[in-house]
């Protein structure tokens, strides 16, 4: 009867570990995403961000990254500010710089982290297609270097 009741235990220790839980972080990558979508569809006028302003606000599951949402932060508020395109694209590549780190260790987001070698820049996307937000005639260059679980 031991060995049940260590076995139940250590399947609990298991499954804790290998399945991430969907905390704050999982919200906040979700939203970059949607931002992400926006952008690379270039859709005019003032991006919505108030979601993602919300969840920076707060502090992250793990104290490591309550620090890069508290360094994310206003750039989401001017993210929220501008219509500008390449602004847009500017500050994107910089809230996904800032956040990078956070994916893939304890979310369940389904972001992935990509890379445009020719341009030099990184960002934040769902799933795994390549999808470059940066420049309208690169759309399909880049690779991801993080891949989403």
């Amino acid at each position: 009867m031991k060995n049940v009741h260590y076995l139940f235990l250590i399947s609990i220790l298991i499954s804790g570990n290998l399945f991430a839980h969907e905390g704050k972080e999982t919200f906040v990558l979700k939203e970059v995403a949607k931002i992400h979508s926006s952008i690379f569809s270039e859709a005019p006028g003032i991006l919505d961000v108030q979601k993602l302003i919300q969840f920076l606000k707060e502090d992250a599951d793990h104290k490591k990254d309550t620090e890069k949402f508290k360094r994310a932060l206003p750039i989401a508020e001017e993210l929220g500010k501008t219509s500008d395109l390449s602004k847009k694209r500017e500050l994107f590549e910089r809230l996904s710089k800032e956040l990078e780190s956070v994916v893939g260790h304890h979310d369940k987001s389904g972001v992935s982290v990509f890379y445009c070698p020719m341009l030099k820049k990184k960002w934040l996307a769902s799933g795994k297609e390549i999808r470059n937000p940066y420049d309208s005639k690169m759309k399909d260059c880049g690779k991801i270097i993080h891949e989403a679980k």
